[in-house]
């Protein structure tokens, strides 16, 4: 178990200071909230609309990461620019979390994943797609297989989800591409994440539980939920500020009771 969570900011140059403010201070409510979901290591990452992006991890619960100086550095960072807030708490499967790069979000640029879950004999598939690991977290393999289908627009998200289908295991993960800042995917599998939307000022919050949402939002008005499905996800666009819904499937998606998924489509929702 782990915890997504992460903030996508549509109207760049039109926040003021104390609106930059209010939602970095809601995406550390949402770190704080998520913690119980991954105590041993807790990461965050910036994304510009220039593609300019910067990591910040430490084997550390939430409640004490938010304290150190590497994450009150990055918050520095946080500016009109910014594009996306990514966050994640890691109870780790594989891997170390004395070892930054086996901690989320894994970078293999120009790709940022967060993942939450347990992809099975992820070493097995690496060999077979030919890809490099560095890495003995099954979550570099989400990372690498994005890579592999990253270009100068981006994400080809539809080889991408394509590579999804043979792997068993679990997940839901959040990515992006620098290569494509404004381009930001979720996708739900058989793991939790739910989804809050504010469509008047442009803002997404995602995170792996309703209460944790629920709880960062407190009173503030005007957010909306935005239901995923097991098996469908999201682009956000914050450039134009649309929704692209999509399905897909993997072999732990199919053997969960009562869904069934066959392929992928995409529908395209603008919000106002």
């Amino acid at each position: 178990m782990c915890g997504l969570c992460g903030i996508c900011i549509g109207r760049l140059g039109k926040r003021r200071v104390r609106d930059i403010e209010a939602l970095t201070d809601t995406f550390t409510r949402l770190l704080l909230l998520s913690e119980h979901r991954g105590l041993h290591a807790t990461g965050v990452a910036w994304v510009k609309r220039d593609g300019t992006m910067q990591l910040a991890k430490e084997p550390l619960p939430a409640s004490r990461f938010v304290q150190t100086g590497t994450y009150l550095d990055w918050l520095l960072g946080v500016d009109r620019q910014v594009t996306y807030l990514m966050g994640h708490t890691r109870w780790p499967s594989r891997g170390h979390v004395g070892n930054p790069a086996e901690n989320h979000p894994i970078s293999s640029p120009p790709v940022l994943v967060t993942h939450n879950g347990t992809i099975l004999e992820h070493t097995r598939h690496a060999v077979r797609l030919r890809l490099r690991q560095a890495t003995r977290v099954d979550s570099e393999l989400l990372a690498r297989i994005a890579q592999h289908h990253t270009g100068m627009e981006g994400i080809e998200l539809n080889a991408f989800l394509t590579e999804l289908h043979p792997l068993d295991g679990s997940m839901s993960l959040a990515l992006v591409a620098t290569t494509q800042p404004e381009d930001i995917i979720l996708l739900k599998g058989n793991m939790p994440l739910e989804v809050r939307v504010h469509q008047r000022t442009r803002a997404l919050l995602y995170a792996s539980e309703t209460r944790i949402l629920d709880r960062a939002i407190g009173d503030q008005d005007g957010w909306e939920p935005l239901p995923l499905a097991y098996g469908e996800g999201l682009v956000i666009n914050t450039q134009a500020w649309t929704l692209q819904r999509m399905t897909f499937t993997f072999q732990g998606l199919n053997n969960m009771a009562g869904h069934s998924y066959t392929g992928t489509n995409t529908k395209k929702e603008r919000q106002r």
